[in-house]
C-alpha cells in the first residue's frame, strides 16, 4: 500500500489528470452541464494554452541549444519523425476508426508539435542528449503555425471543414508567440538564475493550467456525449469498442515512431544518447496545443466534440510508456 501511495505522489500529475478527465466527463454526461457550464465558459483555451507554453518555454535551458546546433542531424531526424512519419501513420489509422470524431482527433494528436517539457525530462532521465530533444521541441513548436494546418488540410480533405486562417491565428497567438517570449525573457539579466531556482514550482503551475484546460474540455465532451445519446439513432454514437480501438492505435503510433527513431539514429552512426533524444522528442506530442486545436470554437470545438479524446489518450499513454522506457534505458546503461 505504501509503495502505491508513493507512486501516486510521484506521478501526481498523471493521477490527477486522469481523475479530472473522469470528473469532467461524468458531470457533463450526468446532466450537470447547465450548472457548471457558466464557470467553464469563462476559461478561454487560447489564453490558458498561451500561459502554459510561456511557462514551459521560460523554464527550458536555452544554453543547451548551441550544443545541438553544432550537430543538427539528430534534431532533423526528430523533426521528420514528429511532422512526417507520425502524421502519415495516423492518417492511415484514421481510415479504420469507428467514429469520425476519433479519426479526426487521432490526426490532430499526430499533427501538433512535440511536447516542450516531458521530452527533455524523459531524455535526461534516460541518460540521453537533452540538447537534441530541447531544440527539436522548439523547432516543431515554432513551425506548428504552418505545418499543423497544412497536415490537417491534406489528411481530412473535404470531409472536415475548418477555418484555416483562424487556426493559424490561434496557433500564432497561443503557441508561437508565448514560446518565443518565454525564451526571450530568459535572456534578461538576472532572470535565468531565478527561473532555474524556481523551475519545479514553475513546472507545477504550468501543469495545473494544463489540468484546467483538460477538465473543461472533458466537461464539454461529456455534455456533447449526453446530447448525442439523446439524439435520434441516426447520430453517430461513441461506443466503448470505438474508444478502445482508438486507444490502441494511439499507443501503437507512439511506440512505433519511438522505435523507428531509435533504429534510424543508431544506423546512421550517432550515439545512443542522441538516439534517446530523437526517440522521445520525435514520438511525443504536446497536450496544450492539441487540446486547443480540438476544442477551439474557430476550428473543431463545436462540430466534433469527441476529437479531444485521442489527444488525451495519446498524452497520458506517452507519459506512462516513456516513463517505463526511460527507466529501462537507465538500467540498461548502468548494466
Amino acid at each position: 500500500m505504501g509503495s502505491v501511495l508513493a507512486a501516486l505522489r510521484r506521478e501526481w500529475f498523471l493521477t490527477s489528470l486522469t481523475l479530472l478527465i473522469v470528473l469532467g466527463l461524468s458531470l457533463g454526461r450526468g446532466g450537470w452541464g447547465p450548472v457548471v457550464s457558466p464557470w467553464a465558459e469563462r476559461i478561454d483555451p487560447r489564453t490558458t494554452t498561451a500561459v502554459v507554453l510561456f511557462l514551459m518555454s521560460l523554464s527550458l535551458d536555452s544554453a543547451a541549444l548551441g550544443r545541438s546546433l553544432r550537430t543538427p542531424g539528430p534534431v532533423v531526424i526528430a523533426c521528420l519523425l514528429c511532422y512526417g512519419l507520425l502524421p502519415l501513420l495516423a492518417w492511415g489509422l484514421s481510415q479504420v476508426q469507428m467514429h469520425p470524431d476519433l479519426a479526426l482527433g487521432l490526426l490532430i494528436a499526430a499533427c501538433v508539435p512535440s511536447t516542450l517539457a516531458s521530452a527533455s525530462v524523459m531524455t535526461r532521465r534516460a541518460g540521453g542528449n537533452d540538447a537534441v530533444s530541447l531544440l527539436a521541441t522548439l523547432v516543431t513548436n515554432a513551425s506548428c503555425v504552418v505545418i499543423t494546418p497544412l497536415w490537417l488540410i491534406n489528411t481530412t480533405g473535404t470531409s472536415v471543414r475548418f477555418d484555416v486562417p483562424a487556426m493559424m491565428q490561434s496557433l500564432l497567438l497561443a503557441a508561437l508567440l508565448p514560446t518565443a517570449l518565454g525564451q526571450s525573457v530568459r535572456w534578461i539579466p538576472g532572470v535565468r538564475p531565478v527561473v532555474d531556482r524556481w523551475k519545479p514550482a514553475i513546472s507545477a503551475v504550468a501543469q495545473l493550467f494544463i489540468e484546467l484546460i483538460v477538465v473543461t474540455a472533458a466537461l464539454r465532451a461529456g455534455i456533447a456525449w449526453r446530447e448525442i445519446s439523446l439524439a435520434p439513432a441516426s447520430t453517430a454514437q461513441l461506443t466503448l469498442a470505438a474508444f478502445l480501438w482508438m486507444g490502441l492505435g494511439a499507443v501503437l503510433l507512439h511506440l512505433v515512431v519511438w522505435w523507428v527513431g531509435w533504429k534510424i539514429t543508431r544506423r546512421l552512426g550517432w550515439s545512443e544518447a542522441d538516439a534517446v533524444g530523437v526517440s522521445f522528442s520525435g514520438s511525443q506530442k504536446t497536450l496544450p496545443v492539441g487540446v486547443l486545436v480540438a476544442t477551439d470554437p474557430a476550428t473543431f470545438g463545436t462540430s466534433h466534440p469527441f476529437a479531444i479524446f485521442p489527444m488525451l489518450v495519446f498524452h497520458i499513454g506517452q507519459l506512462f510508456l516513456d516513463s517505463a522506457l526511460a527507466s529501462w534505458l537507465k538500467r540498461r546503461s548502468s548494466a
